[in-house]
This record gives C-alpha cells, structure tokens and sequence, in this order.
C-alpha cells in the first residue's frame, strides 16, 4: 500500500512540474529545480524507517552525485539549439553525463569520497 502511496503522491508532483512548465517555462523550470526528488525519497525514507543515519548518507551522496548532472543540463541545450533531434540529444546527453559521472566517482575515490555505495 505504502508503494501506491509514493507513486502516486510522486506522479502528482511531476505531473503538477510537467503543466506548470507548459505555462510558464521561467516557473516550471524553478519548480523542478527545487530537489523534489530527493526531498520525498528523504521523506520516505524517515516515514518507513526513522533511520537518521541512512538518511544523512542518502543526502550526502545526492550532494555530490548532483554535479556532474549539469554536464546533462549545460549539453542538452546546446544540442537542441543547433537542431539535433529532441530524442538524440536526451539521450548523447544522458550518455555524456554518465560517463562523466563515473569518472567524477574515481575522482572522489581517490580523495576517499565514495558515492557509488
């Protein structure tokens, strides 16, 4: 039941993001850029277990797993400006920043950083 809950109070949320960006691209885009995502797993998270501990990791690895994201956010643009086709560019950008996300992890290995557990 509680799986139902979270999808649902989680769809809510994107949809609501989705037709907020439709309106206003300025206020989609704020919307989303806030960490929804993490916020409600964080939310879960403490409503199922109360496990502050797991949570503090949790959110620490979001920190830094979210900077090699913007290598999605700075390329994806750029390639729909210049007229790639809208899938081609998600997915080279999703491409390009996960190989930049696992090269971002070695680095953080070697200075004792682990966000891969």
């Amino acid at each position: 039941m509680m799986l139902v809950v979270k999808a649902v109070v989680s769809g809510l949320l994107i949809a609501l993001a989705s037709e907020m960006a439709k309106r206003s691209p300025l206020w989609g885009s704020v919307l989303v850029s806030i960490p929804l995502t993490s916020l409600l797993t964080a939310m879960w998270i403490h409503i199922e277990s109360a496990d502050l501990e797991r949570n503090a990791v949790f959110l620490r690895n979001v920190f830094w797993a979210h900077l090699p994201t913007l290598t999605f956010f700075i390329l994806c643009p750029i390639m729909l400006r210049q007229g790639i086709n809208f899938w081609v560019s998600i997915f080279f950008s999703l491409a390009v920043t996960a190989a930049v996300f696992f090269a971002y992890a070695a680095i953080l290995r070697h200075f004792g950083i682990r966000i891969t557990e």
